[in-house]
């Protein structure tokens, strides 16, 4: 069996993704990258492709765009991030913060804010090889940044990726939905 194609997935788009859940509406390429996410969940859940992050998701993930939280909202997020069926949560160690802090002190890569680090460590932790994150800032500092592609890292958003098995891009007739 081949190795599986290891991906990152950083705390805004699965807020993304509960906002569209919601009926939310989110700019075009946003909805567009939630479908290439909800397809990468399937896979990962189907055994095809192996997505997580880190646990700290489960703190940044407290809303979707709402001053009161209800209580769909807190189902979503903790079916998704909780359930261990969709991706599996990296935990984090001294050692991972110790990483995360190399990544300026020995790698020379700046203006990753200190959550935004242990994401980053944690991903290549994981031995990912991509990092999906829908932050524009993160998404730039990737495409900018020569020591992370070194690192072999790619930061992209999610409807980039090149992780998603082929038959989760195909769309199905009803209603665009793939059915299981």
């Amino acid at each position: 069996m081949a190795d599986l194609r290891r991906v990152y997935v950083d705390s805004c788009c699965f807020i993304d993704l509960v906002k569209i859940d919601i009926g939310k509406a989110l700019a075009a390429n946003k909805e567009h990258s939630v479908w290439f996410l909800k397809r990468l969940l399937e896979a990962h859940r189907d055994g095809e492709v192996f997505i997580c992050t880190s646990v700290l998701t489960i703190a940044e993930c407290q809303h979707a765009g709402e001053v009161d939280i209800s209580e769909n909202v807190k189902s979503i997020f903790n079916r998704f991030l909780m359930s261990g069926q969709y991706l599996r949560l990296a935990q984090i160690t001294p050692f991972t913060a110790q990483d995360a802090r190399d990544l300026r002190w020995v790698h020379g890569i700046s203006g990753l804010r200190g959550p935004d680090s242990i994401h980053i460590a944690s991903a290549l932790e994981m031995k990912c090889e991509e990092f999906l994150s829908d932050d524009g800032r993160l998404v730039r500092a990737g495409k900018e940044s020569g020591p992370l592609s070194r690192l072999g890292l790619y930061v992209k958003e999610p409807k980039d990726t090149a992780c998603l098995p082929a038959k989760y891009r195909q769309m199905e007739l009803n209603g665009g939905q793939r059915s299981h």
